[in-house]
């Protein structure tokens, strides 16, 4: 595992620009060009650990069947102020409505902008009415450092809602409740790997948000299971600290490592299935 501090230089990160995929806490070098084809390198802006993934595609601009890759560049660090970032999946509040857009908070330094037409099947006639408090699951569209983030409830391949919108519910039907988590925990969550919330509804039904920004929307049958599940996020939050059987072995190949770390950083809090069982209460 590399750990890497703020400035640290990741070096030959990929033979062109466009073969990098940035994640969080990492940017190109200083005085690289958007056409650049070789000596491409990244700096960390965070400290933490410093991960790396390939994804092998084929290359759709040639006709032959040869194959591009994708270097993914990322940290993992564990930081307590959540930044905005592209595509990350958020839960926050309408504070302000106007004519064209909602001003929502994400419970950071910043709040984002809704507009009114960024659902799905919404025209000038046809919009969400939001009121004054409602929870939203958004998606972030523009994060740029010199103007507030904005945000958008429909999803840019399929052009469908997938889940985003309004957080709904029924105060005489369900139970509904926003936890705050870690950050580190909210982005295992949003991983396919992470198998936490799966093993919860083997025991009773639930619906859950993510969002990235540290905040998990559940919403249950009972107020029991709600209670139930903040119990076992909190546990999960503290079993994130203990992971040292998890790190990766000193054994392990150098092609390997980037693997190991991937998939050590995607199990970060999850639970066993005996553990779930004694926090959920019997009836």
């Amino acid at each position: 595992m590399v750990i890497v501090l703020p400035g640290d230089v990741i070096p030959d990160a990929a033979q062109s620009v466009k073969d990098i995929k940035q994640g969080p806490s990492v940017l190109l070098s200083p005085g690289t060009t958007p056409d650049q084809t070789e000596n491409v390198s990244l700096v960390a802006i965070r400290p933490g650990a410093l991960g790396h993934v390939v994804n092998t595609h084929k290359d759709r601009k040639r006709k032959s069947n040869e194959t591009a890759s994708t270097q993914g560049w990322w940290v993992e660090c564990d930081a307590h102020r959540y930044v905005s970032s592209t595509d990350d999946l958020v839960i926050g509040q309408v504070t302000a409505r106007g004519a064209e857009s909602y001003t929502v908070s994400l419970f950071s330094a910043h709040a984002a902008t809704l507009p009114v037409l960024a659902f799905e099947g919404a025209t000038r006639r046809n919009r969400p009415n939001l009121e004054i408090g409602a929870l939203v699951y958004a998606r972030i569209v523009h994060a740029e450092p010199w103007t507030e983030p904005e945000l958008s409830c429909v999803d840019a391949v399929t052009n469908k809602a997938e889940a985003m919108g309004e957080l709904k519910y029924d105060p005489e039907t369900c139970a509904t409740m926003v936890w705050p988590v870690s950050l580190a925990l909210a982005h295992a969550l949003n991983r396919r790997q992470h198998t936490l919330l799966s093993k919860v509804a083997k025991h009773f039904a639930f619906e859950a948000a993510v969002g990235a920004n540290g905040l998990v929307w559940t919403k249950t049958s009972f107020p029991q299971h709600t209670i139930a599940l903040g119990l076992i996020l909190r546990a999960a939050d503290k079993a994130r600290h203990h992971i040292s059987s998890m790190d990766v072995d000193r054994e392990t190949s150098p092609d390997q490592e980037a693997r190991t770390l991937h998939t050590r950083l995607g199990l970060l809090g999850d639970l066993s299935a005996d553990e779930i069982a004694r926090l959920i209460p019997h009836e």
